[in-house]
């Protein structure tokens, strides 16, 4: 079983060009709508209706396998939900587990600092060969951190083929924005992207997501 690392004395600055404060996106971004909580009509049999509430996007492409010698990089900018959690992951095929998965709940995520109000540069570094990832957050990177568990009884997780993004706060329409995804292989290069400057945005499985302009930061004295 691979140990989790402690993580209070990791901390330390990313070697990646990531800045200590999260850049303004430029173009257009995805602004993530929560669905207010409802609950469905009972079913034929009489069976309570399953509650439907948050966010949940579900992005797949490709199967790509990689080598335990590659690294995986995911970057992404992301404004999280101000209350309730934000959740990033990545999955081996349609409809599995995730076998990374880490959440944006107050004010941390991994036990790294992130800003509640604006911008966040995000960058996950994998490893296939230890089956376990860092994760650097505004310039401040924490782990590693091991891959799900399930990845044990499989002798290891070895492809990619889907992103996912959800948040749990159940308020209706709840904000939360994001832009400038991508997920790149060493041996490969990048194979998803998406950074919303087209007219064709994601589908989604519970709320919406729009194309918008990003929020403006206030001026200074207004």
């Amino acid at each position: 079983m691979i140990p989790r690392v402690a993580l209070a004395s990791l901390f330390i600055v990313c070697l990646l060009s990531v800045p200590a404060m999260a850049s303004q996106p430029e173009g257009l971004v995805g602004r993530l709508i929560t669905n207010p909580l409802v609950t469905p009509v009972l079913d034929p049999n009489g069976l309570p209706g399953v509650a439907c509430g948050g966010f949940h996007w579900g992005e797949f492409f490709t199967s790509h396998q990689v080598d335990p010698s590659d690294t995986l990089t995911l970057q992404l900018a992301i404004i999280p939900l101000r209350s309730g959690g934000t959740a990033v992951a990545l999955g081996e095929s349609v409809g599995s587990t995730a076998f990374v998965q880490f959440e944006f709940r107050d004010g941390l995520v991994n036990g790294l600092p992130y800003n509640r109000y604006g911008w966040n540069d995000v960058a996950v570094e994998m490893h296939p060969a230890g089956q376990d990832y860092t994760l650097c957050v505004n310039g401040v990177r924490g782990g590693p951190f091991a891959y799900e568990d399930y990845c044990q009884s499989l002798g290891g997780c070895f492809t990619v083929q889907a992103f996912g993004l959800s948040g749990n706060l159940l308020e209706d329409s709840a904000i939360a924005r994001v832009d400038s995804i991508s997920l790149t292989v060493n041996s490969q290069g990048v194979i998803f992207q998406q950074d919303f400057n087209t007219c064709s945005p994601p589908r989604v499985y519970l709320g919406g997501l729009l194309i918008s302009p990003p929020p403006r930061r206030p001026r200074i004295g207004r």
